[in-house]
């Protein structure tokens, strides 16, 4: 078996390749896809403000214990109106409000671009796949992860993290997400690398 080395890109490159691809719709959708915690928005960040694209965050969508339920609601509010050219708007998630529940807030609105950025858990599921001009797969160790998002929500949602990898363990065995990424992304390199203008990929070689 290959081993897998890590591999530094420049988001200018990547960014080159993605406006090289051939574009069926309206705008070239880029999906920053892997588990929570992986350190997606960080990557998805860094890619927006290389390429001036706007950014679709799952997170303005999802709630906790359901990974299916939203999809709906963000494939037809926001996905398919950027694909097909028109604005997207949409109600986001009440984070403040009705943290663990499924409230929304306000309205926010999306405007085509030459490339989109849409981020987060299952962004590049298989409903959307044939649709994307490129997926990133995000990947950092599970205990990493979990430390990650206690850090950030506190050791009271220890339980919810823990319900919540399971979803996705479970949903990425069977949809693929990963083996269908065009470049895998590895969250915590041990080599040192920009991450304003850089990413680290993994490559077999």
């Amino acid at each position: 078996m290959a081993l897998v080395k890590e591999v530094v890109r420049s988001l200018e490159s990547l960014v080159g390749e993605i406006r090289d691809r051939p574009c069926s719709g309206a705008v070239r959708l880029v999906a920053v896809d892997g588990r929570a915690g992986a350190g997606k928005s960080t990557l998805a960040r860094a890619l927006v403000a290389t390429c001036g694209a706007p950014l679709i965050r799952v997170d303005d969508f999802l709630y906790w214990r359901d990974i299916n339920g939203w999809w709906p609601r963000l494939e037809h509010e926001a996905l398919r109106p950027l694909l097909g050219g028109s604005p997207a708007r949409f109600r986001v998630r009440d984070w403040t409000g009705d943290e663990t529940g499924q409230g929304l807030d306000g309205w926010k609105e999306v405007t085509p671009a030459d490339i989109v950025v849409v981020e987060g858990v299952t962004s590049s599921r298989r409903a959307i796949a044939d649709d994307l001009a490129m997926s990133f797969w995000v990947d950092t160790s599970t205990e990493e992860r979990l430390r990650r998002g206690i850090a950030r929500d506190g050791e009271e949602k220890r339980q919810l993290w823990i319900e919540w990898m399971a979803l996705e363990d479970d949903f990425f065995d069977r949809d693929g997400a990963q083996a269908r990424a065009d470049y895998i992304v590895w969250g915590q390199p041990a080599r040192p690398y920009d991450r304003a203008t850089e990413v680290v990929i993994l490559q077999q070689g």
